[in-house]
């Protein structure tokens, strides 16, 4: 398990190349970061750690705390330092933030994306770290890692929360190297899914997630280490009048119940938004294609 460091608080002792960075999505810019961060490490005998905001900048994130650090354990990270975005944190001096993590934190190495930006008013850049390690009073050395593009495209968590708004989930996994995901407990719903021949496992979706666009999507279900195709269904259910926002998944092939249960569900390809049927029949007609179409590309 990672250690969890608090900033300005715990100590961390052992020599150790820390990551500097927002790391809100862990996507495929973060992860070329931390593969050139884990050889790093391992070249120079250090433990590595990465900074974290621990509930995002505010906002819905892509990955909460728990999912990042799931992500992280991947690359050899030993330690995350925790912080808060406070006024107080966005108010401190670059300079200060260095001194408060060399204070408790043996730092012998950093490393960031060229467009790392830190301290009072997010004026101090890579250049700046740059400009720190250069000064031999502060034995640290650093290592900025160039931008990760798509198509063109620089890869940054703003564009993948575009995408995920925009029902563009297909470019959101290529963006992230991996499924947009979300992970709720199953609840009890109406049972009219099941009458249509369609069952479907009902969840709230998370208050702390990006919010998909409303509609139909294939999605890919894991329930412990099975993994399940499947439609789902993020918003209102206008044919029964019912205008609350609640996600709604069939899994082709399962049986069973899974109330209580936690259920992730990798949303793959928006399918269609979401429609008033005039019948329950055209209804089933609908789920009936859209759950060939989620079976065409597996």
């Amino acid at each position: 398990m990672l250690e969890i460091i608090k900033y300005n608080e715990d100590e961390y002792t052992f020599p150790s190349l820390l990551v500097l960075g927002c790391f809100d999505a862990i996507h495929t810019g973060h992860a070329e970061l931390l593969k050139q961060a884990k050889l790093q490490a391992k070249i120079n005998g250090l433990d590595l750690g990465v900074m974290m905001f621990t509930g995002g900048k505010g906002g819905r994130q892509v990955c909460n705390f728990e999912e990042k650090q799931e992500l992280l354990e991947k690359f050899n990270v030993k330690f995350i330092l925790a912080i808060d975005y406070s006024e107080d944190f966005k108010a401190t001096p670059a300079n200060v933030f260095l001194e408060n993590i060399e204070s408790k934190i043996n730092v012998k190495g950093y490393m960031s994306g060229r467009d790392f930006r830190f301290g009072q008013g997010a004026k101090a850049k890579s250049a700046t770290l740059k400009a720190y390690a250069e000064d031999e009073e502060n034995g640290i050395w650093y290592m900025p890692v160039k931008d990760v593009t798509y198509v063109g495209e620089k890869v940054s968590t703003t564009l993948i929360k575009t995408c995920i708004e925009n029902g563009n989930l297909v470019k959101a996994g290529a963006l992230l190297g991996r499924p947009y995901s979300v992970t709720g407990f199953v609840i009890e719903g109406a049972n009219r899914g099941k009458g249509l021949g369609y069952p479907t496992i009902n969840m709230k979706y998370p208050v702390e997630k990006v919010e998909v666009k409303k509609g139909v999507y294939k999605v890919v279900c894991l329930i412990g280490e099975e993994e399940f195709i499947g439609i789902a269904n993020y918003g209102a259910r206008p044919t029964f009048n019912e205008s609350i926002a609640l996600l709604e998944v069939h899994l082709d092939g399962f049986v069973g119940t899974l109330y209580g249960r936690g259920v992730t569900v990798n949303f793959i390809e928006f399918l269609r938004d979401t429609q008033k049927f005039d019948s329950e029949e055209a209804l089933k007609e609908q789920l009936k294609i859209d759950l060939q179409r989620a079976k065409l590309k597996v």
